[in-house]
């Protein structure tokens, strides 16, 4: 019988899991989707396939979850929640949060919060989360957008954004 709560098992999971993100960042175009003068930052195919297939696992989660032993059913839920939790926050921003700019404004649009376009100077910090491995901007009129190296565009994005950077603190010197 197989020990599937083996290191071996462990080791390929995690090996597997980032060859996935890899191939993910990998698959990323450098230049963001146009229209007109406004970029748009988009998810390519691969991420969305990658994050899609989530949800069945999250599925088969609960699934197994229902069935633990007694003992072990309190730390089973508490596993299933936070991956279910997790499933849905990472679909919410992959399918549902766009974010676009041009050289005025920074516009961005999710189900929980209308439509808004901010102009740049509204831009309060950028910077880098190691938890979430991924960049962000703080805007005020909008809260944190995270923009992960997964984006297509995500390159092009923070080049402009260190030219953006600088012309902001340039002007309020």
């Amino acid at each position: 019988m197989t020990d599937w709560g083996s290191w071996e098992f462990a080791l390929a999971g995690g090996l597997i899991g980032s060859g996935f993100l890899w191939l993910a960042a990998a698959a990323a175009q450098p230049n963001a989707a146009r229209n007109g003068n406004m970029c748009f930052l988009t998810y390519g195919w691969p991420v969305k396939i990658i994050t899609a297939s989530l949800i069945p696992v999250a599925v088969f989660v609960i699934f197994v979850m229902a069935h633990a032993p007694a003992k072990q059913i309190a730390l089973a839920f508490v596993f299933s929640a936070a991956f279910l939790a997790v499933t849905i926050a990472i679909n919410y921003q992959i399918f549902f949060v766009r974010f676009g700019y041009d050289r005025n404004r920074i516009y961005f649009h999710s189900p929980f919060c209308e439509a808004r376009s901010v102009p740049w100077e509204n831009l309060e910090s950028a910077g880098h989360s190691y938890i979430a491995q991924a960049d962000y901007i703080e805007v005020t009129g909008v809260g944190r957008i995270w923009c992960p190296s997964v984006l297509n565009g995500h390159d092009e994005f923070g080049r402009f954004l260190e030219q953006k950077a600088g012309a902001l603190i340039a002007s309020q010197s």
